[in-house]
């Protein structure tokens, strides 16, 4: 699984810690899936992964409105449905459990999403709010 490392840093350190934070839970949710943990210990990482990523969400989310991000509302709205792709994995999880595909899914879901939405959007955000901070 690909993990956080310093290419994924926007220059705005509050949402890089976050960054850092989302990227352990999600790394020790498909560990725990990995190892077989059990339902009730993968359950609570998997809301854990799914509602912290709703908290960095909104963090990011209002220091964008606080910066006049342009992009913001095309931003939110990838938020928007990633949180409806988080509460299917979510469903699913309740639905059959941890199994392999699920371990796909949550993987390609919330890893590669993250990694993608982290190198395109929340970059030119970085860049937005350096600029304004420097202004």
């Amino acid at each position: 699984m690909p993990s956080w490392n310093d290419t994924l840093i926007i220059g705005v350190t509050q949402i890089d810690k976050e960054h850092k934070k989302l990227f352990t839970a999600v790394d020790r949710l498909l560990g725990a899936l990995k190892r077989g943990e059990g339902r009730e210990k993968t359950a609570q990482m998997l809301n854990y992964a799914v509602t912290y990523t709703k908290e960095h969400f909104r963090d990011e989310e209002n220091l964008q409105e606080r910066f006049a991000y342009p992009g913001i509302n095309a931003h939110k709205r990838q938020h928007a449905q990633f949180i409806l792709q988080a509460n299917e994995l979510v469903k699913d999880f309740g639905t059959a459990g941890p199994n392999v595909a699920l371990t796909i899914k949550i993987n390609k879901a919330m890893v590669d999403w993250l990694i993608n939405h982290i190198n395109t959007e929340d970059k030119k955000f970085g860049e937005h709010m350096t600029k304004a901070i420097k202004s």
